[in-house]
């Protein structure tokens, strides 16, 4: 697959109005495709993946504004930006299990994707 197929999500019509991805993680998979963040996995690698999981957290939980972008391997927790106008420059990352009743997804949340990252890498350095 080529960067720019890779990239397309970015610019998705699809996206809640007024939704910019964080400059942070546009710059994260622009250039870090040798990082291996494993058990987490990035929907924008998996061709159709982001456009499915992001109408499926639509669907799921339709009172919350949420944009998935990774998933670990080993549950059904994804996260989420938070795409609500209050955090519109550099998004709350929610935690949320897929598939649970509305008012039970939740698993918590960090401040932005920086904070989601630095824990993803020690979790990816724990589970080597």
């Amino acid at each position: 697959m080529s960067n720019s197929l890779n990239l397309q999500f970015l610019f998705s019509d699809k996206l809640p109005k007024g939704f910019k991805f964080p400059s942070s993680f546009i710059d994260f998979i622009k250039n870090s495709q040798s990082v291996d963040l494993t058990p987490w996995w990035f929907f924008h690698t998996r061709e159709g993946a982001f456009d499915i999981w992001l109408e499926d957290i639509r669907n799921q939980y339709p009172q919350r504004q949420l944009v998935p972008f990774a998933m670990v391997n080993y549950s059904d927790d994804i996260a989420c930006f938070d795409a609500s106008i209050d955090s519109a420059d550099d998004p709350i990352v929610f935690y949320v299990h897929a598939f649970a009743s509305p008012g039970w997804e939740d698993r918590g949340s960090v401040a932005n994707f920086n904070e989601w990252l630095k824990q993803a890498l020690q979790e990816a350095k724990a589970y080597q």
